[in-house]
C-alpha cells in the first residue's frame, strides 16, 4: 500500500462466495502480512474496506454461520449480484437464485451483522422480448427498482446499488441468441430512458449517484472502487488481475491557459500490470514462484495517463480538475464548446462565465448515459 492512500481489500472478479470461509479468512491474512511494512511505517489496525462479492444462492445455502464467519474474517461490506427481482428475467439470464432466495440472502446478510450491503442490478434488456406478459415501461421498472430497495422487507434500502447496462460480449450466449434471431436488443432510446428512470428514482430515495454507475446513500461510497477512479495505485492477484504503480514525481508544470495560471502535478513514472486470463498456467507458475511467463505490463506515457485521469474522473461526480482540461489546446477549445453545451458544468461555481482556475468539472447526470462521446471529445 502506499502511505496516505486507502487500505483495502477487494476480493472478486468471479464468485468467492463458493470458497469456505476459512479460504477467504487465509487470503485475508496474507494481505495483512505483506502490508505489514506499511502498516508499522504509519498504518495500523484492520483493512479501510473488506468486500467480498457473493452469489445470493450461496449465501443462502451456506446460511447464517458463514455470514458470521465472513464477519470474523474481517469483512465489512458485501457486494450481491441480485441483477434483477423478477424470476423470469433471472432464469433467462441463468442465474442461480430467484427473487426470494436474494430476499433471504440479504436478511442473512444484515442479521448476521453485514449491514454494509451493496446491490447489483442490470438494465438495457426489453423484458418483452424474454416474456411476452412483460412490458419495456416505466411501470416495470419502477416496480422492479421498488423491490430492490425493499429487499430486506422492512422499509429500509441497501446502502449501496450499482446499475449496470446488459451488454453484447463477444462469444457470449447473448450474442449466439441475438445472432439466431431469438432475442433483439433493446434500443439506445430504451435503455437511456431505462437510466434515466434509475437515477430519478434513487435521487428521490436519498441516494448520491457518484459514479456513472454507482449509488451510495450517504457515506456509504464504495472506498476501494472509488480509488480506481482517482487513480490510486493497486495491486491485482489472480488470473487476469490488472495492478497500477507509480514512481513519486514531485515536480509540478505550470500552465497558462485564457489568461489564467494553473498548477499541474507531475504524474511521475506510471507502471500498469497484468496477469493473463489463464488459470490453468496462473496456478503452475504460483506453484514455481515465477509469473514473467504470465504477466505483461506498460508504462503509461504522461499522454495516456492524463487521458486515463480525465476518463476515469469523468465517470463521477467529482470531476477532474479545470487546469487538467484547460492545459491542452485542442481539449481547452473542446472543454469550452462542452461548457457551453451544458455537457460539462463547474463542480463548485454557480456559473460558466467565470470559473476558478482551482475549479473541478464533471459531466451532469442527465448527460452521463452519453458520457462516453463526451470524454472523447476531451481526449
Amino acid at each position: 500500500m502506499v502511505p496516505g492512500c486507502p487500505d483495502t481489500l477487494y476480493i472478486g472478479g468471479g464468485t468467492p462466495s463458493v470458497l469456505p470461509a476459512e479460504i477467504i479468512a487465509r487470503i485475508a491474512s496474507v494481505c495483512r502480512q505483506v502490508t505489514e511494512g506499511a502498516r508499522a511505517s504509519g498504518h495500523a489496525g484492520s483493512f479501510d474496506e473488506f468486500t467480498v462479492e457473493v452469489n445470493p444462492d450461496d449465501i443462502v445455502r451456506k446460511g447464517t454461520r458463514y455470514a458470521e464467519d465472513l464477519l470474523r474474517a474481517g469483512v465489512t461490506r458485501v457486494s450481491m449480484g441480485v441483477q434483477s427481482m423478477d424470476d423470469r428475467v433471472l432464469e433467462w439470464m441463468n442465474r442461480r437464485h430467484d427473487a426470494e432466495t436474494a430476499r433471504k440472502a440479504y436478511r442473512i446478510l444484515m442479521e448476521a451483522g453485514i449491514d454494509n450491503v451493496s446491490v447489483d442490478m442490470i438494465f438495457g434488456y426489453d423484458p418483452g422480448n424474454i416474456s411476452p406478459s412483460l412490458t419495456d415501461s416505466e411501470g416495470y421498472w419502477t416496480e422492479m427498482l421498488d423491490r430492490i430497495l425493499d429487499i430486506g422487507g422492512n422499509g429500509q434500502p441497501p446502502r449501496h446499488i450499482s446499475a449496470y447496462q446488459l451488454s453484447l460480449e463477444e462469444g457470449s450466449v447473448l450474442e449466439e441468441m441475438v445472432s439466431d434471431g431469438k432475442y433483439t436488443e433493446a434500443s439506445g432510446e430504451s435503455c437511456a430512458g431505462q437510466y434515466a428512470l434509475v437515477c430519478r428514482i434513487l435521487a428521490a430515495a436519498g441516494y448520491r449517484h457518484y459514479e456513472i454507475s454507482n449509488f451510495a446513500l450517504p457515506g456509504s461510497e464504495a472506498i476501494h472502487n472509488s480509488a480506481y477512479w482517482r487513480h490510486v495505485p493497486y495491486t491485482g492477484i489472480g488470473p487476469a488481475a490488472h495492478s497500477l504503480c507509480c514512481s513519486p514525481d514531485d515536480v509540478r508544470t505550470q500552465v497558462t491557459v485564457s489568461g489564467k495560471r494553473a498548477e499541474v502535478a507531475g504524474n511521475g513514472v506510471w507502471t500498469r500490470r497484468w496477469n493473463l486470463p489463464d488459470t490453468d498456467a496462473y496456478l503452475a507458475a504460483a506453484a514455481l514462484g515465477k509469473f514473467d511467463d504470465i504477466a505483461g505490463s506498460e508504462v503509461l506515457t504522461p499522454l495516456l495517463y492524463r487521458e486515463e485521469e480525465i476518463m476515469l474522473g469523468l465517470r463521477t461526480d467529482t470531476g477532474v480538475p479545470f487546469s487538467l482540461l484547460a492545459a491542452n489546446l485542442e481539449t481547452a477549445a473542446n472543454m469550452e464548446k462542452l461548457l457551453r453545451a451544458g455537457a460539462l458544468v463547474p463542480v463548485d461555481t454557480a456559473g460558466i462565465r467565470d470559473i476558478p482556475s482551482g475549479s473541478r468539472l464533471r459531466i451532469p447526470e442527465d448527460h452521463f448515459f452519453v458520457s462516453d462521446d463526451i470524454i472523447s471529445e476531451l481526449i
